[in-house]
């Protein structure tokens, strides 16, 4: 607990046996006086003042970090004169401008220059004039920050529709032909701005964590447009933006966390006093060992029922949060492949699967007995040709887990469990170990599913793994030839002979 936390603890323990300590002198007298830090309104003061200051000193907090981010932003930026912050709000649809999230040139402010009119530039910054005009929240397409903000939300809709189009990312638009639009519906902040002096606007947008919004940036008419549009200061733009919204989308968060604190400590308050008042009660009280006895019982079955509450609140929410996982995560699927690089899998495919069969028709003609099974290979090559680094298509896991999966299958087959429990028994066996030892490999459980089956011999494990190594072989002589790819991306063998014999003065798995 903090400081102030702990204090506010111990005045009140210091306060509850001082109660029961008066009582206990005053038995009979019904006239006994409270405490005087109870009737102390100097202590009743501080103690709501310090709780009041906390939240205060949070907000505070937040305003003043947020305050010197848009500061320093408009202070090295080049021409800005004014920096506004506007954050959408998702239930109403509005850009809402939070408290201090603005700037403006205090030179600008306090030294007379020509072609502003200070009446209109005073009504923007100065809050204590009585026809100070504050900032309402916006919706896209009013006002300058709602303009701006439903012109960059079309840009960033065309650039996704046309991934290969470079919008410039901080537009810079003149202030007063946006006054005289007459589409542009009437905004009197938009009004002033023009008349204090500001010809030039541009925003940028910001969008982390479910926080967007945009930041404002403001400049004089007169300002060099070639050098506010300069690589230098746009980059400067785009990176102060970033920071900003970051600390916009981090005030929430972090008052959440605060909160939760702040519950977990008088949660703590809350026990370290009834614990008292238990224990000034007990030593004052004769109670007789059969209250005392019934009193444990009482406490053990509110306890069991709060254990099993709380286990039933657990259940309920791992069910409501497995409903949620339904809707998805929201990821964008993987890109499709270019017409080059599915010709490149059909090729690859189509010669790996024809050398498996031709090997297996040879194997056939030496033995009729035995031939390659044919199914596992299928998931093989869409492994190796479309997932060409993914760890499951690497050597190690194809070679591993087949001799671990085939070899799993082949002894289930010598139980005499029923058909489809070996089956399944079998194949979870196969593809949890093959989790466990990091060599996870799809194609090996179809393998065990079809090996535990019965009518397989230890023969047709030797077929199959020499069948994985003959397509290992092919899928690296292909895919490397096309210079988008490379197989294998390790081939991973020795990684258990480090990890099980180290070296001198190194740990296993080093």
């Amino acid at each position: 607990m903090s400081t102030n936390s702990t204090e506010h603890v111990v005045i009140e323990m210091t306060d509850i046996i001082g109660d029961h300590n008066n009582k206990r002198s005053s038995s009979g007298n019904h006239n006994t006086e409270p405490t005087q830090r109870k009737n102390n309104p100097h202590f009743v003061a501080f103690t709501n003042s310090a709780a009041k200051s906390r939240e205060e000193r949070d907000v505070e907090f937040d305003e003043d970090m947020l305050r010197r981010a848009i500061a320093d932003t408009g202070k090295w930026a080049y021409g800005t004169i004014s920096v506004e912050a506007w954050v959408l709000n998702e239930q109403t649809g509005k850009l809402v401008r939070p408290h201090h999230a603005f700037w403006f040139d205090p030179v600008i402010i306090n030294a007379p220059h020509a072609g502003i009119d200070y009446h209109a530039l005073l009504r923007l910054v100065d809050e204590n004039r009585e026809d100070f005009c504050a900032p309402e929240d916006l919706a896209p397409g009013i006002g300058l920050a709602g303009a701006l903000f439903m012109e960059l939300s079309t840009l960033s809709l065309l650039d996704s529709v046309l991934p290969h189009s470079k919008p410039q990312r901080v537009v810079w638009r003149e202030v007063v032909p946006l006054t005289e639009d007459p589409d542009q519906p009437f905004n009197l902040r938009l009004k002033l701005a023009a008349q204090a002096g500001i010809g030039l606007a541009a925003g940028v947008r910001f969008h982390f964590r479910g926080t967007q919004g945009l930041v404002l940036y403001m400049a004089r008419g007169t300002t060099d447009i070639n050098k506010l549009k300069s690589e230098t200061n746009e980059q400067y733009l785009l990176s102060a933006t970033d920071v900003i919204g970051s600390i916009v989308c981090l005030r929430n968060p972090r008052r959440d966390c605060l909160a939760e604190r702040r519950q977990a400590r008088e949660a703590t308050r809350r026990r370290l006093r009834n614990k008292m008042l238990a224990v000034i009660r007990l030593g004052d009280e004769d109670i007789p060992s059969s209250n005392i006895s019934s009193s444990m019982d009482s406490r053990r079955s509110a306890y069991s029922l709060a254990s099993f509450q709380k286990k039933t609140l657990s259940i309920k929410k791992r069910i409501i949060m497995a409903a949620r996982k339904w809707k998805g995560a929201n990821n964008d699927p993987p890109p499709p492949f270019s017409n080059v690089e599915a010709l490149w899998t059909f090729a690859g495919c189509f010669l790996t699967i024809l050398m498996l069969l031709y090997f297996s028709d040879f194997i056939n003609e030496q033995n009729s007995q035995y031939s390659l099974v044919l199914g596992p290979f299928g998931a093989l090559v869409t492994l190796q040709y479309s997932l060409t680094s993914a760890p499951a298509s690497q050597p190690r896991n194809v070679i591993l887990g087949q001799a671990i999966s085939i070899s799993i299958a082949l002894c289930m087959t010598y139980t005499r469990l029923e058909a489809n429990m070996r089956r399944s028994l079998g194949t979870a066996l196969c593809v949890s170990l093959m989790a466990r030892l990091g060599v996870t490999h799809p194609p090996a459980g179809a393998a065990a599913l079809i090996f535990t089956g019965g009518g397989y011999t230890w023969v047709h494990m030797g077929i199959m793994l020499a069948g994985n190594v003959l397509a290992i072989i092919s899928a690296a002589g292909i895919n490397n030839f096309n210079v988008k790819r490379q197989y294998p991306t390790s081939w991973g063998f020795g990684y258990w002979i480090k990890y099980v014999c180290p070296r001198k003065g190194s740990k296993k798995g080093d």
